[in-house]
């Protein structure tokens, strides 16, 4: 964090308390350029978890492809164009966040790692926190703890850009 951004404030925000995914772009979408930064609390029988989106405030947004890993509630997808099913999540993630093979559709290792998470709007918020903790779960199960940051989007997979 930057001398720039150490006023701005922090507000959670109980996920059980949000009825879909679309609140929380919505939050995203209405904070994200005041001072202040989202943090989510997730909270299971045994742990509370707090995720704190990256929010990007109109900023240029610089990234590779292979840099995103989009994850919906049945699939995911990996460097925009491979469409995996949501049962090989633990592999991808793995694969995402430290590619031990070096395998070109991943980022290396000293590439940005962003998660991107999209759960249709018309389903109940038990369905986010669902996603949310299996990938939460799939990221504790690694040897590993990289450094990645999750990005909270209903608009789906950034368009590949076009060059002329």
């Amino acid at each position: 964090m930057t001398f720039r951004l150490v006023d701005n404030k922090l507000i959670e925000y109980d996920i059980d308390t949000l009825k879909n995914f679309n609140e929380i772009t919505e939050i995203l979408d209405k904070i994200d350029c005041s001072k202040e930064y989202a943090l989510f609390k997730l909270e299971t029988d045994k742990k509370i978890y707090k995720i704190q989106p990256l929010q990007f405030c109109y900023d240029i947004f610089d990234y590779k492809l292979r840099e995103v890993l989009y994850i919906n509630t049945d699939s995911i997808t990996v460097n925009h164009e491979m469409k995996l099913p949501i049962d090989s999540l633990k592999v991808t993630l793995k694969n995402h966040l430290l590619n031990p093979n070096d395998n070109k559709n991943f980022p290396s290792k000293g590439e940005k790692k962003l998660i991107s998470i999209n759960v249709d709007g018309t389903k109940d918020i038990a369905e986010t926190k669902k996603l949310l903790l299996k990938i939460i779960e799939g990221i504790n199960e690694l040897d590993n703890k990289p450094n990645f940051g999750f990005m909270f989007e209903n608009r789906g997979i950034i368009p590949k850009p076009i060059y002329e």
